[in-house]
């Protein structure tokens, strides 16, 4: 965390932190209840808010990097990664929090969720190549030789983990930019900034629980700085 030192110098300049949209529907919890008990506990501890901060000014220093089309979907995906953050902490029936101090539950996801915006490219080479994430998960695509390529696939329900999904498959393409697994089950193709992935197999519980998918907007990442 020592690397981020330069940054969170910068935090005193910082604008205060925008409201968040609520958080997904749970069971058992009032989601702006739980909205709000997250909030308190970023605001309530020194760290946290600093983190905090630090993540609103990366967004905002990739905002014109990124382009227009990628930098909304960073923000939305940033807005859908936030709204998770309750699904990590323990509730009562009637929405109360399950321990007092909530904090410890957030600090790792929320370092976590920093160090990733802080190794997001905005300007990756035009290939499909390299490590991808998004707020659902995470695609590798490996060069293998002669046009080949490797690629592997992991998502979740970000909300409420009712759902996974694995994949590893192969794929030939002359172009850089686009290429169809040889299975038929997904196609990867370069959106800007961004790579799009979408599934094509009619048969998609071969690779996810129920209602789970592959398809969505993916980031490229580098080495940490």
């Amino acid at each position: 965390m020592l690397r981020l030192l330069p940054l969170m110098i910068l935090l005193l300049a910082a604008m205060p932190a925008a409201a968040q949209q609520p958080c997904p529907a749970r069971r058992h919890v009032d989601c702006a209840g739980a909205a709000r008990a997250v909030e308190a506990a970023i605001a309530g501890d020194p760290w946290l808010a600093l983190i905090d901060q630090a993540q609103r000014m990366r967004i905002a220093e990739l905002a014109p990097l990124l382009g227009a089309q990628s930098a909304a979907e960073l923000a939305d995906q940033q807005a859908a990664w936030r709204r998770s953050l309750s699904r990590d902490l323990f509730f009562h029936p009637d929405g109360t929090l399950d321990e007092a101090d909530p904090r410890g539950a957030l600090r790792g996801a929320m370092e976590a969720r920093l160090v990733r915006l802080m190794r997001i490219e905005h300007d990756p080479p035009g290939s499909i190549d390299g490590n991808w994430v998004g707020v659902q998960g995470q695609v590798v695509v490996e060069r293998a030789g002669g046009g080949h390529y490797r690629i592997s696939v992991s998502t979740i329900d970000v909300n409420n983990l009712a759902w996974m999904c694995d994949y590893d498959g192969e794929g030939d393409t002359t172009r850089v930019e686009w290429l169809e697994t040889r299975d038929g089950a997904l196609e990867l193709r370069r959106e800007g900034a961004m790579l799009r992935v979408r599934m094509l197999t009619r048969r998609p519980s071969d690779f996810c629980g129920a209602a789970g998918s592959m398809s969505g907007l993916y980031f490229r990442i580098g080495n940490a700085p």
